[in-house]
């Protein structure tokens, strides 16, 4: 017998389920069995019906194979994720969903771990459309609709209320750098911190991590990029390469030339599988160092007198819930959630601004001037501690940071290139781009002698060269006249990045290639 689709993810006691629901709500209520469960890549999400038409939420972190953190990792996350929406409920107005039960393990009726808790009013701001590149096929939202169009009006409307919600956390203030918990009391404290930074992409495995409580801004730093430097390291990149960013549809006239674009990157990457060898692997421990010097001289640490504010730190367009005014009603998934620098809370919208495409774009100024509008009309209203230049300075550097020691984006050349430019001004050349100091400057680390034996060391996980040329076969297929031509441009692409130091697999060679292809 088929068990019901509701079971797809993982099995549990239904009726416990609905037991527990009916018990707390004092009304009978149902789950439709027929119904698939709603899934991320945490979690999976089933919905409890009553008769008044009210639905809670029903969601469980993925496990086995599936499973995003270690077991101990996501009974932690999610222990922390609830005091910590219990303290903004108790602590401010943001809208955040009730918890009406929960248990951080398997060890219960149901026999999963779970947060049962209220619907977010509303619907999910990627509903809309936020950014469509030209001449893209429309985005689809989670009921096969084509996206909804947003204004200009619009978007700096969400916007503005991202900041009056930042400067309400900014008000939630904490001792150290961690995240929160509740003891047996229902008291709070600060613990390890669960930020993504720290524990997303395999890194909750990683054994040299200093995980905090920090007590500056400084040691927190250290242990990002040392969490980065593991991973650069020891875990699969894939699909980061440094110096060969994915394409970006935003950064092409039509959808043909990216989708161009993208095979060609393809194929690049896959010669010599570029990705998870040790040249990439010393790019990425290279940019860590570089980081370092650029976010940590000294008179950039935030002094942690006042203590460090609450952040969010999934803050995308899915975990942020309006309704049809464009009102927030509601931010959901606060799992991995910390206090942090105020820079940091500041730089938070960033996830948001990011889908804008090129951190340059007028388009992002005006998103970030209401933003910061938001926040400081709040605070003035509220809150006597009114935010200095110099750190909304800091948090524009903050911004491509986090991008970067997240491994959030696949386009960490640009976003290295957006803080080195922030960083580092005085070094830009005379048309202030900063990617022509950039590979250079690589290069010439790479040369120092503690860099080649880091590269001799990676070099012994690398693959074989038998390995490769299969790995490439099967990237490529059965041998064709269109493959063949594809494995030559890569080949020949490969042997000038080599020869040249100052080359970048960017969106100016993929668009010189297609002119070129073009060509009569």
């Amino acid at each position: 017998m088929t068990r019901p689709i509701v079971f797809r993810y993982s099995q549990f006691n239904l009726d416990a389920l609905l037991g527990l629901a009916s018990g707390l709500r004092k009304q009978a209520c149902t789950c439709d069995e027929s119904k698939p469960p709603l899934a991320g890549s945490l979690n999976w999400v089933i919905f409890v019906s009553f008769g008044d038409s009210v639905e809670w939420v029903f969601r469980s972190p993925h496990s086995g194979r599936r499973a995003f953190l270690s077991e101990g990792y996501t009974s932690r996350t999610l222990a922390s994720e609830v005091a910590t929406l219990k303290y903004v409920k108790k602590y401010s107005s943001i809208p955040v969903p009730d918890i009406f039960a929960y248990s951080a393990s398997r060890d219960n009726d149901i026999g999963v771990p779970y947060i049962l808790m209220s619907k977010a009013p509303g619907h999910p701001l990627s509903r809309y459309d936020w950014l469509q590149p030209p001449d893209q096929p429309p985005p689809k939202c989670n009921l096969g609709k084509p996206a909804r169009p947003l204004s200009d009006e619009s978007k700096q409307k969400v916007m503005s209320q991202l900041g009056a919600i930042a400067s309400q956390l900014s008000r939630l203030r904490f001792d150290k750098i961690g995240s929160l918990f509740q003891d047996g009391a229902g008291n709070y404290t600060v613990g390890e911190c669960l930020s993504p930074a720290l524990t997303w992409q395999g890194r909750d495995s990683l054994g040299r991590v200093d995980r905090g409580p920090y007590d500056d801004e400084r040691a927190y730093l250290e242990a990002l990029i040392a969490a980065y430097v593991s991973h650069a390291q020891e875990l699969p990149l894939t699909p980061h390469a440094f110096f060969a960013p994915i394409p970006d549809p935003a950064e092409y006239a039509n959808w043909a030339s990216y989708r161009a674009a993208a095979a060609r990157w393809n194929d690049f990457v896959a010669v010599g599988q570029k990705i998870d060898n040790s040249k990439n692997r010393l790019a990425f421990c290279i940019a860590a160092r570089l980081m370092r010097d650029m976010m940590m001289p000294d008179q950039a640490i935030q002094d942690s007198t006042n203590g460090f504010p609450l952040g969010q730190p999934d803050l995308h367009l899915g975990n942020i819930f309006v309704d049809e005014d464009l009102n927030i009603t509601c931010i959901i998934d606060w799992g991995s959630a910390s206090s942090v620098p105020l820079a940091e809370l500041l730089a938070a919208s960033g996830q948001v601004l990011h889908i804008c495409g090129p951190e340059t774009t007028a388009e992002t100024h005006l998103l970030t001037a209401a933003f910061r509008a938001g926040f400081e009309r709040t605070t003035c209203s509220g809150n006597p501690r009114v935010v200095g230049s110099d750190t909304w300075a800091r948090a524009d550097m903050v911004r491509p940071f986090q991008r970067l020691v997240r491994m959030l984006s696949t386009r960490d050349y640009h976003d290295f290139a957006e803080l080195y430019a922030l960083a580092c001004p005085r070094r830009l050349t005379g048309d202030d781009e900063p990617s022509r100091d950039i590979p250079s400057l690589f290069s010439e680390r790479a040369r120092r002698s503690e860099n080649r034996q880091l590269l001799h060391e990676l070099g012994a996980d690398d693959l074989s060269r038998d390995d490769v040329e299969r790995h490439e076969r099967a990237a490529f297929g059965r041998p064709s006249p269109a493959s063949t031509e594809k494995m030559a441009v890569a080949r020949k692409l490969t042997l000038v990045s080599e020869m040249n130091e100052r080359f970048v697999a960017d969106r100016r060679l993929w668009q010189w290639i297609e002119h070129f292809m073009e060509r009569p």
